[in-house]
């Protein structure tokens, strides 16, 4: 089969032959339709992340949409770059069947895996962590990346009565004005946390209710500094797939 094959670890890999694998006994085999490149492949590709450097040649790809023998779509992970083993960019993916999701016929499977993990992450911090009520304003720092996005219209979609973004480049602040964000303040190279509050106070005229923080450091204390007229009762720290610390608060 055809794939995608890291050869050294910093290097860019190359299209060319593997083998297909053979699913274990608690696998299935699946045909990739679709695969995204991640920051936790790029990551794992350095040879530099804490999972340390990963045996080559190998097949990147942590997750991927295909089709079951059976011809029903899933999206699937796997720990490519993290483990040994093969990932989803490839033309067949040898993926544990427990981890497997299965989708609507009528999904666009380019869209799911772009989405992936990220669009995952930003739903349990909202829904599992956050509980969002009906009409709460809700704040999403980083909001020009996927997690951001997703958690944009995810927020809206759970009646948030008004979104206010956050986010660096124009590109990443335009991203999130097309996601749905009612109002986008933009994060600044050397901002302090008095700088960044003030802005966030006159953006968001008003308490916050809901924080959504893939950021930490000045962007997250800004947003918990008296000026920004917040509410707040901290929630915990939790750790996402790819393992970055998130933290969520939501208002008293």
């Amino acid at each position: 089969m055809r794939a995608a094959l890291l050869h050294a670890c910093g290097a860019p890999p190359e299209v060319g032959d593997r083998a297909v694998p053979v699913p274990a006994t608690d696998e299935i085999l699946v045909r990739v339709t679709a695969a995204s490149i991640t920051p936790l492949d790029l990551l794992c590709a350095s040879g530099t992340s804490y999972f340390g450097a990963p045996a080559t040649p190998y097949v990147p790809g942590v997750q991927g949409v295909g089709t079951r023998d059976d011809g029903t779509a899933v999206w699937f992970p796997t720990t490519a770059g993290m483990r040994p083993g093969d990932g989803s960019l490839a033309e067949y993916a040898a993926v544990r069947a427990a981890d497997t999701v299965e989708l609507p016929d009528d999904v666009d499977h380019r869209l799911i895996a772009a989405l992936g993990l990220s669009a995952v992450a930003a739903q349990l911090a909202l829904t599992w962590r956050g509980e969002p009520q009906p009409g709460e304003h809700v704040l999403v720092l980083g909001a020009g990346g996927v997690v951001g996005q997703a958690a944009v219209q995810l927020a809206l979609l759970a009646g948030a009565g008004r979104v206010t973004a956050a986010a660096r480049s124009h590109a990443a602040r335009q991203r999130a004005a097309r996601a749905g964000a009612a109002e986008v303040v933009p994060l600044k190279d050397g901002d302090d946390v008095a700088q960044l509050a003030a802005r966030l106070k006159a953006a968001t005229d008003g308490p916050v209710d809901l924080v959504l923080d893939p950021l930490f450091g000045v962007p997250g204390c800004g947003t918990t500094s008296r000026s920004t007229s917040c509410r707040w009762r901290p929630m915990p720290v939790i750790r996402c797939t790819p393992p970055t610390a998130r933290c969520w608060a939501r208002s008293a």
